[in-house]
């Protein structure tokens, strides 16, 4: 339907405003991108679709970082300078200047009058540059900090399907299935809406029975699940009960760690029931961090971030040494995270690696 979309989009011979944090959507139908900046709050242009708009963000941080870093070495250069024109202008006992000779004590102590007024002019130039023309250390935009602790090792085989059959009742969704799930595996499960992916990860997590088959668990594989509605977050607890429920963590330290997820100060004690969808999966993100799994199974699990916490989370994933299923349908975030795809196919599901 994306893909459809975007054909439509690009034949449109009308103006579009989009708001959308698809990449690879903005890819190709984009030919423009307007950017609220999150500090200053003003809208800016930039020509191209989203990489060209990468592309001119990062080269405008490259010239940033070299201004700044010029200005420093300047900063650093007249500053010395300075203090050694002070240096030569220091009266010395038994220098040039100290001498029973009006003529010479006069002549040196003139020269050392104008060495000072130079240091001064020099003092004053590194003084400007602090403060007038001062340019400001550049800082990346405030992101989530994700680093997934240390995990325990599972077997090799994380996940078995032999001859699985799922669905509620009488209705079938995916029957006959014969896959396994291989211990760091990277696996984007994707497929039409309604063919059964959702009810694959809920059946792995026991939530929903088997229909027909066996499902094997691993050894040692201690499962974290993200839901796509968020209804495994209890909407009474606030997001420093939720951590603490999860895991052992005194206030101080779950405050610390929630503030890495962007819950800063008083944010940690609104009931998760009034978070937006946005803060909600990024508690929930807190919560897998938190809890240690060495297997995650994530359903649609960047729906809700925005483009900074998207690129965040697929950097986190990419140094996360344990195995991962995930419903997705962003082409950037598989193109970057998954080594191995599951396709739904009618009742049947298809693996193959990441071409």
């Amino acid at each position: 339907m994306l893909v459809w979309l975007e054909e439509w989009l690009v034949s449109y011979p009308g103006a579009v405003l989009v708001v959308s944090h698809d990449r690879a959507f903005l890819d190709h139908t984009a030919t423009g991108i307007l950017e609220i900046d999150a500090k200053t709050h003003r809208l800016r242009s930039f020509a191209g679709n989203y990489s060209d708009y990468m592309e001119q963000k990062n080269a405008e941080m490259a010239r940033h970082w070299q201004q700044y870093s010029d200005q420093q070495d300047e900063i650093v250069r007249l500053t010395n300078a300075a203090r050694h024109m002070r240096g030569l202008a220091k009266f010395r006992k038994g220098g040039k200047a100290d001498t029973g000779d009006k003529f010479a004590k006069g002549f040196f102590a003139n020269r050392g009058l104008e060495t000072v007024r130079r240091a001064k002019q020099i003092e004053q130039r590194v003084e400007r540059l602090q403060t007038v023309d001062h340019i400001d250390k550049p800082k990346a935009p405030w992101e989530m900090k994700i680093e997934f602790s240390d995990i325990p090792e599972t077997g090799r085989d994380v996940i078995a399907l032999e001859h699985l059959s799922i669905g509620y009742g009488e209705n079938i969704l995916l029957e006959d299935l014969n896959q396994v799930l291989r211990y760091g595996q990277r696996v984007a499960l994707i497929g039409p809406n309604g063919s059964g992916k959702t009810t694959l990860l809920r059946t792995i997590t026991g939530s929903v029975s088997l229909l027909a088959g066996q499902l094997r668990i691993g050894s040692n594989v201690q499962l974290g699940y993200m839901a796509q509605e968020q209804e495994n977050l209890d909407p009474q607890l606030n997001a420093l009960q939720t951590i603490q429920k999860s895991a052992y963590f005194p206030e101080t330290e779950a405050r610390s760690f929630l503030s890495k997820f962007l819950f800063k100060g008083d944010d940690v004690f609104t009931p998760t029931g009034s978070l937006s969808y946005g803060e909600r999966s990024r508690l929930m993100l807190a919560r897998l961090v938190a809890t240690g799994c060495n297997l995650l199974l994530l359903d649609e699990p960047i729906n809700h971030l925005d483009i900074p916490a998207r690129s965040r989370f697929e950097e986190a994933l990419s140094s996360f040494e344990g195995t991962v299923m995930a419903v997705v349908h962003d082409r950037y975030f598989i193109e970057g995270f998954a080594t191995h795809i599951w396709e739904v196919q009618g009742k049947g599901l298809m693996a193959y690696p990441k071409g």
